[in-house]
């Protein structure tokens, strides 16, 4: 450990290059932090990549024996942890197997940090049976925190778990570059040409289910001149192709696949409205709404009570509506293809509201903030 460095040591379930909403908070406060004067270390799983260091940031990489309950169950992270020193040790959670590491490690004295943080990105969601016997032991190690990092405020309202312990909690979204690409004008053209005479929805996630694709396509059944794209992949893209063709819905619903990183501007630049029909409140978040409000896009999203709907705002930004209700979601997004003013309002103040709250310039200094 360099002693003219503040470390700070993250223990997640999974980090680069898997992709993820607790994965890119992760790349975000390590990229907020500078190099020369943080020593910044990772420890997660991984079956299919080594231990690397990648902009300043070292990964180690650990081995897990199998998947249960959202967990990667990892003896080798155990003992790669033993003899543990550092600064800050940030946890992200929830991940249930690094909080009964955590409690072994820290009462043998066998890890050692002057300060704990924990990202509480979200509650356990479909696991409330085996999630039962662990609610003492988490509790305990939310209390033995010094700060709880949340994206949002509605997280702290909403969450048994850290709702008595608001007054350790601090919120610090994720953020972007306000940096517009000016370069897209003609693929924006091409975009626009291809789909001609129809309004653009569009969304962009894995295709799986607590994404809620499916209502948002079984939506388009009651929506006239228009046409939703989907960009992303997934164990469901199968099922949305099937239900597609048996519905005969192929002029309204358009699967993209995997949009390169160069053309996602394109798209956010070229849709009418962003859908965002997420069912579950395992979504914690939702940066791509960010993304497409960055580009003044009205957002339809879904009642989780979760940052999503603090992100977008019902009524300000978008229209918020109930999660898994494809009626809903064809009343709203017909609402506001019928009504081109209030449309254009939503997205002028979705373009205000990135600027002043997820800045990523403002948020970096937060993230400085918590380690003091």
């Amino acid at each position: 450990m360099d002693k003219d460095k503040i470390k700070i040591t993250h223990i997640t379930r999974f980090a680069k290059p898997h992709v993820g909403g607790i994965e890119a908070v992760i790349e975000q406060i390590n990229e907020s932090l500078p190099n020369e004067k943080f020593e910044k270390e990772v420890f997660c799983c991984s079956n299919t990549d080594k231990s690397s260091i990648d902009n300043g940031v070292k990964y180690n990489r650990c081995r897990y024996l199998f998947d249960f309950a959202a967990n990667s169950i990892s003896p080798q992270l155990f003992f790669r942890l033993i003899g543990l020193k550092t600064d800050i040790i940030h946890f992200h959670m929830p991940v249930i197997q690094n909080v009964v590491i955590w409690f072994i490690l820290y009462h043998l004295r066998l890890i050692k940090y002057k300060k704990m943080i924990v990202t509480y990105h979200s509650d356990v969601v479909g696991y409330d049976k085996i999630m039962r016997p662990f609610v003492p032991l988490y509790k305990y190690f939310l209390n033995k925190a010094d700060n709880i990092h949340v994206l949002s405020p509605n997280i702290i309202q909403s969450s048994d778990m850290i709702r008595g312990l608001k007054d350790k909690c601090i919120v610090i979204p994720q953020g972007i570059s306000l940096n517009d690409n000016l370069n897209n004008v003609q693929r924006v053209k091409e975009i626009r040409e291809r789909y001609k005479d129809k309004k653009i929805i569009f969304s962009l996630g894995r295709h799986v289910n607590y994404k809620g694709f499916i209502y948002g396509i079984r939506a388009m059944e009651d929506v006239a001149n228009a046409v939703y794209l989907i960009g992303g992949s997934g164990p469901l893209t199968e099922s949305f192709e099937k239900y597609i063709n048996e519905n005969n819905l192929q002029e309204k619903v358009v699967l993209l696949g995997r949009i390169n990183d160069e053309d996602l501007d394109a798209y956010y630049q070229s849709c009418d409205i962003y859908l965002f029909p997420s069912i579950l409140p395992s979504e914690a978040f939702g940066i791509v709404q960010i993304e497409a409000m960055k580009h003044g896009k009205p957002v339809i999203n879904t009642n989780l009570q979760t940052g999503v709907n603090y992100v977008s705002i019902d009524g300000e930004t978008g229209l918020t509506v109930e999660p898994a209700n494809s009626k809903a979601l064809s009343d709203a997004i017909n609402r506001l293809l019928s009504d081109e003013p209030l449309r254009l309002q939503y997205g002028q103040n979705a373009r205000k509201r990135v600027e002043n709250v997820f800045d990523v310039e403002k948020i970096k200094l937060s993230y400085i903030s918590l380690t003091e």
